[in-house]
């Protein structure tokens, strides 16, 4: 039986296989390249028509052969197509084909970053399980008990989360947990704003410069606060009771901090309605980046606000203020590949890299609603959506209106 670290290096190394999606041959006697017989034509940017026929353009103009060739002409005759608009949507599905291949068979499956199991992750996106309700401590009767070693230590009970970020989040994907019920909307869907947050209520980790947990723990961590980043309004349960566990109930957080509900963390991410956008693909290593690596392995930022998860969907989230944001830049090298008559797209092995970065934004940068704004204006969000987010994301000084609109709607006044 291979040793944990050995099974995970081999889920490492299976993720690093190269992919090919093929398309049928095609007759390609128009094209001048084709008298090149064969030819791989790599490029840095996006699957996508515009940059395929870049590459295609500069490879036009130092073929002889081509003198006098459009690229869009070749590129159409290469595709055995006969319209600009037929190139186009020969070269999406070729995309789209790669990007669905390359998420079934490369992607990491989410349960393999904790190995515990869908059931482990839910939980642990509810706010439970021993990542979220233990703290470092060396009480006479821990278990494991090492003399002059602590028990519940963050960086061994989830070992994984540090190998997963240097192994595979930042150069390979990590399939997004679409099943657990904290991500789907009311019909079974991957959450219909495409945005997600989690609000942290507690600090387990000293030493950080994150939150108040501080040496020696069980004195100075037994109930830390995170760095405080919003205001909570309000708590509608009905929309999480997969996690709240009861149909439906309220919770009203008037004031802030000593004021109200005490120090709290939000931290969440957005991505484009376009499925083949890097943030649309990558969307689980996002999820993966915040919630488990940034925030709790990095921060040791834990708990949920009661009667909502600690991680889902906006919608099913608490109403707040504000909230952090986190966005994935993806460096990748594509290739064109012909060879006869068949032509086929790949992505080059190697050079897929992610970046984790704090969202930039129209008004403000790492603010989840700015962010919104801006995926609004390039047309990855519609004004519509931008609308009913920022119902769950209200803006600063705006909780008594919102709990105020709220409450009415419950049959009750707000006083």
């Amino acid at each position: 039986t291979a040793a944990p670290n050995e099974k995970r290096n081999m889920k490492i190394s299976a993720l690093s296989l190269s992919l090919l999606v093929a398309l049928p041959s095609y007759t390609s006697a128009a094209s001048c390249l084709a008298s090149l017989t064969r030819f791989n034509l790599a490029f840095r940017g996006r699957c996508r028509y515009d940059d395929v026929l870049g590459r295609i353009a500069d490879e036009v103009a130092k073929t002889e052969a081509c003198e006098g060739v459009t690229a869009e002409n070749e590129l159409i005759a290469l595709l055995g197509v006969t319209t600009v608009e037929g190139a186009q949507g020969e070269v999406y599905s070729m995309c789209e084909g790669l990007f669905q291949a390359e998420k079934a068979d490369e992607f990491l499956p989410f349960p393999d970053i904790s190995e515990q199991g869908p059931q482990f992750d839910k939980q642990y996106y509810d706010g439970n399980t021993y990542w979220n309700e233990q703290y470092e401590t060396n009480v006479e009767n821990r278990v494991p008990y090492l003399k002059n070693e602590a028990a519940n230590r963050l960086d061994i009970d989830a070992a994984n989360v540090e190998d997963v970020y240097d192994g595979i989040a930042k150069s390979g994907g990590i399939q997004f947990p679409g099943g657990l019920s904290n991500f789907q909307d009311d019909d079974g869907n991957i959450c219909d704003l495409r945005a997600v947050m989690c609000c942290w209520a507690s600090d387990r980790q000293a030493n950080d410069n994150n939150g108040n947990c501080a040496k020696a723990y069980d004195t100075n961590c037994v109930d830390a606060d995170p760095g405080d980043n919003t205001d909570i309004c309000y708590v509608d349960m009905s929309r999480s009771g997969g996690s709240a566990h009861v149909d439906a109930g309220f919770a009203l957080y008037p004031g802030d901090n000593n004021d109200g509900e005490g120090s709290v963390h939000c931290h969440g991410f957005a991505w484009s309605q376009d499925e083949q956008h890097h943030t649309s693909r990558f969307f689980g290593n996002n999820l993966f980046f915040v919630s488990m690596y940034d925030h709790m392995s990095q921060r040791g930022y834990v708990r949920n606000i009661p009667g909502a998860p600690m991680c889902g969907c906006v919608e099913k989230m608490p109403v707040v203020t504000r909230s952090d944001c986190t966005q994935v830049d993806v460096s990748e090298v594509f290739s064109i590949d012909y060879a006869g008559t068949d032509i086929e797209f790949s992505r080059v092995p190697g050079y897929l890299k992610i970046d984790f970065n704090s969202c930039r934004g129209l008004g403000a940068n790492n603010n989840l609603e700015e962010y919104y704004k801006r995926l609004k204006r390039d047309g990855h969000a519609t004004a519509e959506e931008l609308a009913r987010l920022q119902t769950y994301i209200v803006g600063n000084g705006n909780c008594p209106s919102a709990t105020a609109s709220f409450v009415e709607t419950m049959g009750f006044e707000y006083i």
